[in-house]
């Protein structure tokens, strides 16, 4: 199906409230978002941000106004959760420029770049999440990564407490 056939929906890629909410969505619902015609997968590539070095997958949809871009990232280390996220991916809308669109990727590359990723990281993955890093996603999770880097930064001498003990 050709761009100029898929129908556009208001909302291009239709996510829960509770996926706006936490701007994540599960591993499986990312699969079935990836990989579905009206998808376009336009980058997938390891890379880093603020949080870690994770695999980030650029897509769009078709919508009622243009295309609606999304960027996912996950597999890969959130330092500050101290845990590595495989099983979610958070997502932002881009910023990208026109070159961006027009590459596209095919979704069996796509899936096998994931895959190689998931292999990668599968022996690392494995490990625990410490208490400090508990903290940090509790507090990430009832603010935002942001403020929750602030209130830990504020709390640092109360974590080193916390890691002693582990």
């Amino acid at each position: 199906m050709t761009k100029e056939q898929r129908i556009p929906q208001p909302e291009g890629f239709r996510l829960t409230e509770n996926e706006k909410l936490f701007d994540r969505i599960s591993d499986a619902r990312f699969q079935q978002l990836l990989f579905n015609d009206q998808t376009t997968i336009h980058n997938v590539k390891v890379d880093s941000n603020s949080y870690g070095e994770f695999l980030f997958v650029t897509v769009s949809r078709p919508a009622t106004q243009g295309d609606e871009h999304l960027t996912f990232w996950g597999l890969g280390h959130h330092e500050y959760r101290d845990r590595w996220i495989t099983d979610e991916w958070f997502y932002y809308a881009p910023n990208f420029n026109s070159e961006t669109l027009k590459h596209k990727l095919h979704h069996d590359t796509a899936r096998e770049s994931i895959q190689q990723r998931r292999d990668e990281i599968a022996v690392e993955a494995k490990s625990t999440q410490s208490t400090a890093g508990a903290l940090f996603e509790m507090l990430a999770d009832l603010t935002d990564d942001d403020g929750a880097i602030a209130d830990i930064e504020d709390l640092g001498f109360m974590l080193d407490d916390c890691d002693d003990a582990e």
